[in-house]
């Protein structure tokens, strides 16, 4: 077996780019798509990488056997179907049993609320699973409120009740496939986003690549900032092979470089590389408030460390009329901006098909915009065309004035704010401006980048105890923009220091 190919490619370098043509360089060798695995991290990152492939090169999507996540590659090799995996239903029936509320289970990328005890003992479960750890040490290390009889017992009702249902989490999807005696027959691995992996899904690498000749493992320590959810940095870090250096970014401009310089000179522990900025300049500005800020064009990537710090942004945005995104959500949904839309074309004495009324009803209060019994539209073929003549006719319709004054049910706030965006000219569809924390916002970019430097409590005394894991965080806050970083001071002591 051939020494492992490990590339390094700092923010903006052109990863993926880089693998997708290394992918083109097996395929002239000879290597056929089912015998080459391109595994990522984020099911985002594997989407991309399918996308970009079945793009470059002549071989339709199903060719693509093992362009996957590591948990989907398990689940496929497996034979597994949907009914085998917990679900929602699963875990509502499982946290009815044990008397603890869970708010979600494990999704195989780490993001899980943590809401209430049984999310954290949940959580803890499965990070110690996933860091090839026992229960006892992985509780003790957690420092948790939570006796260990309690969450013993916790672990053992979890365990009984997925093998009493005979289901599987997604971190048994990858002991699982530990278990088999066979793998995938492979001349080629891939694996993007390696500094996110934990213990047991490098087992699965491992795994994988046995007896493998081309193995390419791509990623960015200074980039890894999923530790505290049992991703295994070290293990990145300390591997041997031909190291491949991508150096040149395409995407942070020269100021923006000099920051992130300085937050990475501080973490202690990492691959020592270097890359070069892109020719433009760009800019970083500093502000004692993010209001200070100039938000009324272009399009915006807002950052913080922790959502809650989000909410006093969210509400200066939304006051000013601004149409914005958080958390991947929508300020203004597209069914409601469509609902306008369509009441419009009513107005105007256009017809349009009863599933689209069905929408407006919705907005308006039974008894004053539509009769009471009419809202569902039960009564019409949901394909029929119907004009508001008809509608107020046979469906009970009782208002046709602005949608503004029809639409009840969205309070006075929501509708005033609405009014505003639109005459500011915003558009829903674009999501110039966009809230999220650091962590969901891995891989992204954006011309405008805010970063809030402020902290949770609990935040600050990690970044006391293990700096190397909040400068990681930050400093993938800052590579995310593409020409201006704006870094919002913070309101008190408990924030990130970032020197320009």
């Amino acid at each position: 077996m051939n020494p492992w190919n490990i590339v390094l490619g700092p923010p903006g370098t052109g990863k993926t780019t880089y693998l997708l043509n290394t992918v083109e360089k097996l395929f002239n060798s000879g290597v056929a798509p089912h015998e080459l695995a391109y595994v990522a991290f984020t099911k985002k990152a594997a989407t991309e990488a399918l996308t970009r492939a079945v793009v470059k090169f002549d071989h339709d999507e199903d060719s693509y056997t093992y362009f996957r996540t590591i948990h989907s590659l398990c689940y496929f090799w497996q034979g597994l179907n949907k009914s085998d995996i917990l679900d929602r239903k699963n875990l509502r029936a499982f946290s009815k049993g044990v008397g603890e509320k869970i708010s979600s289970a494990w999704d195989g990328e780490n993001l899980m609320a943590l809401n209430s005890k049984g999310d954290n003992m949940l959580f803890l479960e499965n990070i110690a699973r996933n860091t090839c750890m026992d229960y006892k040490r992985a509780w003790q290390l957690a420092n948790s409120d939570i006796s260990w009889m309690h969450f013993d017992w916790f672990v053992k009702s979890y365990n009984n009740y997925k093998q009493t249902n005979f289901l599987m989490d997604y971190t048994d999807m990858l002991s699982g496939f530990l278990n088999m005696k066979n793998s995938p027959m492979l001349k080629a691995l891939i694996v993007d986003e390696a500094q996110d992996l934990s213990a047991l899904q490098w087992k699965c690498v491992h795994k994988l690549a046995q007896n493998v000749e081309n193995v390419y493992i791509a990623g960015d320590d200074d980039q890894a900032i999923y530790k505290w959810a049992g991703a295994d940095t070290d293990h990145f870090i300390k591997l041997e092979g031909n190291e491949i250096y991508l150096d040149q970014s395409y995407r942070v401009p020269r100021r923006v470089h000099d920051v992130a310089l300085n937050i990475v000179s501080r973490i202690k522990h990492r691959r020592e590389k270097t890359w070069i900025p892109k020719e433009e300049e760009g800019t970083v500005t500093y502000h004692k408030s993010f209001e200070h800020v100039d938000i009324s064009e272009g399009d915006w990537l807002i950052l913080a460390r922790n959502n809650y710090l989000l909410t006093k942004v969210e509400e200066h945005v939304k006051n000013a009329g601004y149409f914005y995104t958080k958390s991947g959500k929508p300020s203004v949904t597209d069914n409601l901006i469509q609902a306008i839309k369509d009441w419009e074309l009513l107005r105007k004495g256009k017809s349009i098909e009863a599933y689209r009324i069905k929408k407006i009803y919705g907005y308006m209060k039974a008894g004053k915009g539509v009769k009471t019994g009419f809202k569902t539209m039960k009564q019409a073929d949901p394909e029929a065309f119907f004009n508001i003549n008809q509608l107020k006719k046979d469906y009970g319709l009782m208002v046709d004035d602005i949608w503004h004054k029809c639409f009840d049910l969205l309070g006075n706030t929501n509708t005033q704010y609405i009014i505003n965006g639109l005459k500011k000219g915003e558009k829903v569809n674009s999501s110039r401006i966009k809230m999220n924390t650091i962590h969901a916002t891995k891989g992204g970019e954006c011309e405008n980048v805010i970063l809030l430097t402020d902290v949770a409590t609990k935040t600050y005394d990690e970044l006391i105890r293990h700096p190397d894991n909040e400068c990681r965080a930050f400093y993938v806050g800052v590579t995310r923009a593409k020409e201006n970083l704006h870094i919002i001071q913070g309101r008190t002591k408990k924030e990130f220091r970032i020197m320009i």
